[in-house]
């Protein structure tokens, strides 16, 4: 099995082209290739699935084999792969259809991809407000997401503290946990450390938590347009208006390496 090894600043997949259909993935697979010192490693395995309606069906999965609904990252790294490396179509503007909704991407220049981030629902459905000292939300971009200011993430422990949060009863289904500090709030950046669900440990970029950080600093503190947002992977940046209708994701995506399996 051909496989493509992609980075979207230090989130790491395991790239598949399933077009005609015939690969068989499941957890299984998934847990092996993922490991990093047996496997491949990576973050999480993304398929690539013909579409009826779209460019591509984007389908993920966790590195502990569980089936994720939207990756930001995955995203960008998938609209790359497909421009690039599959070469389905001249331009540069893809649709493609994830596990709920249907997203924009496209090449802005070279390694640059932006993506349009189109899921923003249970905005404050879970009372989160006992886990933080400072802003505290919860809100869903895609997957769900709890997101806390905090004074420095340095400061933080991410593992232990986000895995805890994770687990909470409260969240049936799970969270991501984000939390952020703010750099300048004139120049509207933060700094930023997540951990991840399916993960389950601190992730070097999360392109979901990028963009409820965002959101969430809006909500707090009126923020509007460009948040630039550092995170360990890198610097990226995320696009927001007063409205919640425009918002973007975007930074570089590398290619690694190509393999057999």
């Amino acid at each position: 099995m051909h496989f493509f090894k992609y980075s979207g600043s230090g989130n790491d997949f395991i790239m598949l082209d399933n077009r005609k259909g015939d690969l068989r993935v499941g957890p299984t697979e998934v847990v092996s290739w993922c490991k990093r010192r047996e496997g491949i490693g990576a973050d999480g395995v993304v398929l690539i699935h013909p579409s009826d309606k779209y460019d591509f069906r984007f389908q993920i999965f966790n590195a502990d084999g569980s089936e994720a609904e939207m990756c930001g990252n995955g995203t960008r790294c998938a609209v790359h792969f497909a421009f690039y490396e599959l070469k389905l179509k001249q331009d540069k503007q893809f649709v493609f259809e994830t596990m709920n909704g249907v997203y924009e991407g496209e090449v802005v220049d070279g390694d640059e991809i932006r993506i349009k981030m189109t899921e923003l629902y249970e905005v404050d459905t879970i009372d989160v407000s006992d886990l933080a000292g400072k802003n505290a939300l919860f809100l869903n971009t895609g997957v769900p997401h709890t997101v806390l200011q905090v004074s420095s993430v340095d400061d933080v422990k991410v593992k232990a503290v986000g895995s805890a949060i994770r687990y909470d009863a409260r969240f049936p289904s799970g969270t991501n946990v984000d939390f952020f500090e703010i750099v300048d709030k004139g120049e509207q950046s933060i700094r930023l450390r997540v951990y991840e669900r399916g993960v389950e440990d601190e992730t070097l970029c999360c392109g979901t938590g990028i963009m409820a950080t965002a959101v969430s600093c809006a909500k707090f503190f009126g923020w509007e347009g460009e948040v630039q947002v550092e995170v360990k992977g890198g610097k990226l940046k995320a696009i927001v208006d007063k409205e919640f209708k425009k918002l973007y994701f975007q930074g570089k995506v590398q290619k690694i390496y190509s393999g057999n399996l």
